[in-house]
């Protein structure tokens, strides 16, 4: 083998490394940036996790709140309608 084929391999070697070594960073790039996404869809999912939880317990206080004043208009009710009746007997 002549020295020129020797130099050949060697920097069509020393290309290939350099191409394989610049792919392993870009995916290296890329596998970072997938996770800085996969964070952020996390904490917003986790955020709308605890938005949906605050609007329910918002929304279950504001139907025992309705409840309990529908009770005491009934019973409101119900008492006005027995003395109207007693006080016209």
């Amino acid at each position: 083998m002549s020295a020129t084929e020797t130099s050949q391999s060697q920097q069509f070697t020393n290309h290939w490394q350099r191409a394989v070594n610049e792919q392993i960073q870009r995916w290296d790039a890329f596998v970072a940036e997938v996770g800085k996404l996969e964070t952020k869809g996390f904490e917003q999912a986790c955020a709308n996790a605890d938005e949906a939880a605050r609007l329910t317990k918002e929304s279950a206080a504001y139907v025992s709140l309705l409840s309990a004043q529908w009770r005491k208009l009934a019973v409101d009710a119900t008492r006005q309608a027995f003395e109207m009746f007693s006080a016209k007997a």
